[in-house]
């Protein structure tokens, strides 16, 4: 669903660089970041970071995600 450069960005979202961090680690502008992040948010259909690292979570424990259940269950829903 994200391409190549969408999950390097949100991977690097994940362990907790901001915006800025993540161009410069990347060796991309801080505009492009910020496009990619809004790219990768309208896919996950997320609105923020947190959100993110749930989602991420969840692929990769293989859990269906559902946002409307982490809202309703909280850390419960990624531990379950």
């Amino acid at each position: 669903m994200l391409s190549r450069a969408e999950r390097e960005v949100a991977l690097m979202l994940c362990k907790g660089y901001i915006d800025k961090e993540v161009a410069n680690r990347l060796c991309r502008s801080y505009h492009t970041v910020r496009t990619q992040k809004k790219a990768i948010y309208a896919k996950l259909g997320v609105s923020k970071d947190t959100e993110l690292l749930a989602y991420m979570i969840c692929e990769k424990k293989g859990i269906d995600f559902s946002l409307q259940e982490l809202r309703t269950k909280g850390i419960e829903y990624l531990t379950q």
